[in-house]
Formats: structure tokens, C-alpha cells, sequence
């Protein structure tokens, strides 16, 4: 396997630009650290400021090559401004846009204008169950209410005759493994897309990646670790404009520019991420602190990814 930019554009600006635009949330998933973060000292509520937005859009309208994707620490839907967030992308030519979503607020106006606007390439909902009883145990939702929201955006999208793409998740974590194939066999033939991914002890409590602390993370395969692609293909914003090199890290623990301050491109190529990137090629993870316990890399696979997801939604190679 090769490890590195998949391209010399990508040496210029990442493949993909990950952006949180709140840090809040409507549901409490078991399976998110969110619940525990919310309760700690020292955190406040934040919404992304449009003068913000609007600073990265116009720098990502450069290099159309780059997919925005919306999701990570909170709820995208829950800010006040998403489709004015979303206009102004479009405006500026930003393609294709990946929205990242628990599918509780895309109803209504909302999601009709969603789909007529052709706003969003991939609405992505997770789901993460199959049966009310086992959605409410992991999620705290309505059942009721997310999976109407999502058949209703299927037909939204077909009445319209949209190019939206929808596609459904469900994490295959102990307390729903036996609901993983009745979760695809129902959904195949409806979305667009189904994706199964596996769990990942992602954050545990002190900040720092790894350790397995829920115990519910499967052992892993005894081979060489292998470099993070997150280096080579993904650029993190957090909802206060801050950059940092994991798309897991709640703490800002790998903090590595201000885009307030600093444009993506002058971030991406500079010598802190190219020192990273080079530690993760000769294989010295030890020497980043927050790599030292990662168990996630064995999930961010160079010859499948997301990327390879979205580009068989959209029919076309992304990378």
C-alpha cells in the first residue's frame, strides 16, 4: 500500500474539509461522548458565525476538487442559519456537500428546501438501530419521528427529481448486532446507500484516544499499524474556527491553526503537519501524544474509506 497524497492537488488543499458548525446536540447516543462533554466544566454552547462560514466557503471554491463534510460534534440541523449556510456554499460553487445527520430536524420547510434547492449531494442519517425498542435504548429518540423524517425525504427527493443522494448508518456496536442484517435488508432497495461501520472507542474520558473504555470494542487484528490517512485527507474545523489533525479530538488536544486567523491552505502545507505526517511514515506514533493509543486506525483503511462511499453514491472518483 502507498501511503500519502493520492494526488500533488491534494498537497495544496485536503480532499476533505470536515466542518462542526455547533457543538450541540438533541440526542444523547451511548455511543457518543457528547453526554459526557456537555457536563464538563467549562463548556458553552457555540453556533458558528456566518463571517466564519462564509471565510471558508470562499477559500474552498478554489479548489473544487475538495468535498465539505458536515457533521462530527453536534448536530448540523440545529443551527439557525444551516440554509443560509448552505446557500452561500452553493453560491460559491462548493461540491459535492456531504451532510452528516441524527434525521430528527429534517422535516417540514426544512427538508423540502433541502431537497428543491438542491442544498446537500448526501444526507447521511444516522440511525444506528432497527427496532423502536433497541433506537431508544441508543439513541433516546423517537423512533417514530427519524424514520418518518427519512422516508419522507425519499420521496421528497424522487418528487422533486433531485440529485440528492440519501444514505442510512447504523454502527454494529454488542447491543444491536442482531439487528444489522434486518437493518440492510430493509433499507437496501430504499436509501440510496446503507452503511455498516464498526465501533470505535474513540474518546474516553481524560481526552486522550484509545483504551477501549466502554469494553465494547472488538479486539483487532495483530498486524503493523499503518500510517493515519486523516493526514493526507481531512481537514478538521471545529465550530469556533480552530484546526486540529483528528476529526475525534473533543478536547482540541491537536490543535494545529486558527482558521479565524489563517487560511486552510497555509495550514494544511506547513511545517507542523508536515513534521506530523512524517512521524506517522516512519512509523514513530509514540512521539504524538495522541496517536500513542489510537485504536482507530485500523478503521481508516487507505483502500476504503469514506471517500470510497461517497464516490460510489455519486458515481465518480473523489479522490
Amino acid at each position: 500500500m502507498k501511503y500519502g497524497f493520492a494526488s500533488d492537488r491534494h498537497k495544496e488543499f485536503p480532499p476533505m474539509v470536515v466542518v462542526s458548525i455547533v457543538n450541540v446536540c438533541n440526542l444523547r447516543c451511548v455511543h457518543c461522548y457528547y453526554s459526557k462533554y456537555s457536563k464538563l466544566p467549562g463548556y458553552k454552547r457555540n453556533y458558528m458565525e456566518l463571517g466564519l462560514w462564509k471565510k471558508i466557503m470562499d477559500e474552498m471554491k478554489q479548489y473544487p476538487w475538495s468535498i465539505l463534510n458536515l457533521g462530527t460534534d453536534g448536530e448540523p440541523l440545529l443551527h439557525k442559519q444551516f440554509v443560509e449556510f448552505m446557500r452561500y456554499a452553493r453560491q460559491a460553487g462548493v461540491v459535492p456537500i456531504n451532510l452528516t445527520t441524527n434525521g430528527v430536524l429534517l422535516e417540514g420547510d426544512l427538508a423540502e428546501t433541502l431537497v428543491r434547492e438542491d442544498l446537500i449531494d448526501v444526507i447521511n442519517v444516522s440511525l444506528d438501530a432497527f427496532s423502536p425498542e433497541k433506537y431508544k435504548a441508543i439513541r433516546g429518540g423517537s423512533y417514530e419521528r427519524v424514520y418518518r423524517n427519512v422516508h419522507r425525504i425519499i420521496e421528497l427527493r424522487d418528487l422533486h427529481k433531485a440529485d440528492t443522494k440519501i444514505q442510512v448508518n447504523i454502527i454494529d456496536q454488542p447491543e444491536v448486532h442482531d439487528e444489522v442484517e434486518d437493518f440492510r435488508a430493509y433499507w437496501e432497495g430504499r436509501a440510496d446507500q446503507v452503511l455498516v461501520r464498526t465501533y470505535y472507542d474513540a474518546t474516553s474520558v481524560t481526552g486522550q484516544t484509545g483504551g477501549n473504555v466502554t469494553g465494547k470494542q472488538k479486539e483487532f487484528e495483530e498486524i503493523k499499524r499503518w500510517p493515519c490517512q486523516q493526514f493526507w485527507r481531512r481537514f478538521n474545523i471545529g465550530d469556533d474556527g480552530t484546526a486540529h489533525f483528528c476529526v475525534d479530538d473533543w478536547f482540541k488536544k491537536t490543535r494545529i491553526g486558527d482558521v479565524n486567523k489563517q487560511s486552510i491552505h497555509e495550514i494544511w502545507t506547513g511545517p507542523e503537519y508536515e513534521r506530523l505526517r512524517k512521524l506517522h511514515l516512519d512509523g514513530k506514533f509514540c512521539d504524538i501524544d495522541y496517536c500513542s493509543k489510537c485504536t482507530e486506525w485500523q478503521g481508516m483503511k487507505w483502500d476504503y474509506d469514506y471517500f470510497t462511499a461517497m464516490s460510489k453514491l455519486l458515481g465518480k472518483d473523489l479522490l
